[in-house]
């Protein structure tokens, strides 16, 4: 690690990092490419053995800006995440995965815009939001309706219908306030779960600006969603459960697929037939929709993931 500067910088650059010597040096070229410089870069090292330390410390001894690395058992990408937002020292910090890497006027704007929110309005934000890109320029999931615009994540999905990855920058205090890691749950939760509830009392700016080109590795989560989902099978059932009662009301296509998954991942997690309707805010609906499909789809998982 390297020594802290005697002034915090504004952004803290957060990447946990696991096995991905091969291209995390394209995160690092992008943030020596950036044109605003009041950062430091957070590395949480999530228990590499592919010479990752070896890289990272000849950055630390040439680099241009400042460099944290710390090492941790392999415990997973949840668990870096939270100790990188813990170390964060910047006022904002943005979470940019090892095989992505960022635009260089990026932190840039997106720290302009930020400064665009009237000074009395900023205690309600958690911070801004940018596009992202896949390397031939495609956008990843969805626009936003209109270029700037002041909503949260949960009306973004359910109102706007926009999907897919977005890039932020979100205050530091507001990441430690609601943490990827929930002991009640079995620890690892789905991000989806942390997003919802700050939705519930933040909002964020949404701007139509490419700040992040994303690579999606072949090893990576998302192309092992449905087992990590399985494995951390009382969280994804929460998720589930909170989105079916969300103060703003689900269109019925996603209200009835939201009770399937709760079935779903409630047996998954071994979870019986009583409590789940207990839980459940409409019973009938529980017993009409999510009981059937619920279990069809939990035993179709239980062939796939054999």
């Amino acid at each position: 690690m390297t020594p802290k500067a005697a002034d915090p910088p504004t952004i803290t650059v957060l990447t946990p990092t696991y096995n991905r010597a091969h291209v995390l040096p394209r995160v690092y070229e992008s943030l020596v490419r950036q044109t605003y410089h009041d950062f430091e870069w957070v590395i949480v090292d999530d228990g590499s053995d592919d010479g990752t330390r070896a890289i990272v410390q000849s950055w630390i001894r040439t680099g241009s800006f400042d460099i944290q690395y710390v090492e941790q058992p392999n415990r997973g990408k949840h668990v870096a995440v939270n100790r990188g937002i813990e170390l964060a020292r910047g006022e904002f910090t943005s979470i940019v995965d090892s095989d992505d890497w960022l635009r260089p006027d990026a932190l840039k704007r997106l720290v302009q815009h930020w400064y665009d929110i009237p000074r009395a309005e900023r205690s309600r934000f958690s911070g801004v939001v940018g596009l992202c890109v896949y390397e031939n320029g495609e956008v990843v999931g969805d626009c936003y309706p209109q270029d700037l615009l002041d909503s949260d994540p949960v009306e973004l999905r359910y109102v706007h219908r926009v999907d897919g990855d977005k890039q932020s920058l979100l205050r530091t205090t507001v990441l430690r306030e609601f943490p990827f890691l929930y002991e009640e749950l079995g620890g690892y939760v789905p991000e989806a779960i942390v997003w919802n509830r700050m939705a519930l009392k933040y909002r964020e700016r949404y701007v139509n600006e490419v700040v992040l080109t994303k690579n999606y590795e072949s090893d990576g989560i998302s192309h092992h969603a449905l087992v990590l989902q399985i494995r951390a099978a009382l969280a994804t059932r929460q998720f589930y459960l909170e989105e079916l009662l969300l103060p703003r009301p689900l269109k019925r296509s996603r209200r009835l697929r939201s009770y399937a998954n709760y079935v779903r991942f409630s047996l998954h997690a071994n979870i019986g037939w009583r409590k789940q309707a207990t839980q459940a805010p409409s019973k009938p609906a529980w017993l009409a929709t999510g009981v059937p499909v619920g279990t069809l789809l939990y035993l179709r998982d239980r062939v796939v993931v054999k």
